[in-house]
């Protein structure tokens, strides 16, 4: 019973920070609405395996390594943050242009490195985003148990893959709804601007942070 409360309790402060906005949110759903479903979905896959990534790191124990070396955790902090300005800028610079005619890939090698693209941004943005990485280096940290038994080592892994799978799928199948995509379309430049701005903003007060 300690161990299953252990859980619950990972999943309950898990599932705060995957419904607080972020990274996450903003480029999901922009590419939900910009019709790029297959896409949007790859990312899904990446922010995964970000997630895994960073929960096998936690229970490896860096964590402890990032609170020893703090200047470690400064420079993934930045990288972060360096990544967001710069997708947040590539969305302000595609909302003054004028959006092209016909514009999607032709062929299937065009489409498979699209979707490798997407899956490269979405591990990325998992990887570096600076809310997941304080949260898997602190909050995590603290709260698995010491001298966890095998099996809540991959219970822990299997539940934070379900929940981001199923939490970032469903903010592309809600922004992928047809009446708001219509809509979108209309406004589709101010929102990657609205985007841009928001990702830019975020990355630069992460520079700042202390």
């Amino acid at each position: 019973m300690h161990h299953l409360a252990s859980l619950l309790l990972i999943a309950g402060i898990y599932l705060a920070v995957l419904a607080s906005p972020g990274p996450n949110f903003f480029i999901l759903s922009q590419m939900a609405l910009d019709g790029r479903a297959r896409a949007a979905r790859c990312v899904v896959l990446g922010l995964t395996t970000g997630s895994v990534a960073w929960v096998l790191l936690s229970i490896a124990g860096v964590a402890t390594l990032l609170a020893r070396h703090p200047q470690l955790g400064t420079a993934l902090r930045v990288l972060g943050a360096a990544y967001l300005v710069w997708y947040g800028v590539k969305l302000l610079r595609s909302a003054w242009k004028v959006p092209a005619v016909n514009a999607a890939p032709s062929t299937a090698l065009a489409a498979a490195q699209s979707h490798w693209a997407a899956y490269r941004t979405g591990l990325l943005t998992g990887l570096t985003n600076p809310k997941g990485a304080a949260f898997w280096t602190s909050a995590f940290a603290a709260i698995f148990p010491d001298a966890a038994p095998l099996w809540f080592y991959g219970a822990t892994v299997l539940l934070v893959a379900l929940m981001s799978l199923g939490w970032h799928l469903g903010i592309t199948l809600v922004f992928g709804i047809p009446a708001l995509r219509s809509g979108y379309l209309r406004i589709e430049r101010a929102i990657n601007g609205l985007s841009g701005a928001a990702l830019v903003l975020l990355g630069l007060q992460r520079m700042v942070a202390r």
